[in-house]
């Protein structure tokens, strides 16, 4: 099994990318992922593992438009002061965001 090292070029890539996904809008990780040409989800999580505390955090999401895994409550408190679209879900959270109406890509 690879260890994944979250220091180097593809942090500052990711970093750079979510630094400026914009207030009200989303992205998922794997669509932070493919900006750079490749599939990594995973890879782009651990980064914001260990290096997103400093940014918009909750505007990267998990596939289907759910937040952050153990940051729900505090992620909706950010998606409502922002304006950003939730739909209800059948899920612990009780909310998804609209990706069809937040997603973001750096080319918008």
């Amino acid at each position: 099994m690879a260890v994944f090292d979250t220091s180097g070029e593809y942090t500052a890539q990711v970093i750079e990318v979510v630094s400026q996904i914009p207030s009200g809008r989303v992205m998922t990780y794997g669509d932070v992922a493919w900006v750079f040409g490749r599939p990594g989800a995973r890879a782009v999580g651990m980064v914001m593992r260990y290096h997103g505390s400093g940014l918009p955090w909750w505007r990267v999401l998990r596939a289907g438009g759910h937040p952050p895994t153990g940051h729900e409550d505090a992620a909706r408190s950010h998606y409502e002061d922002e304006g950003t679209p939730l739909l209800p879900a059948d899920t612990p959270a009780g909310y998804r965001v609209d990706l069809e109406r937040a997603a973001w890509t750096p080319d918008d």
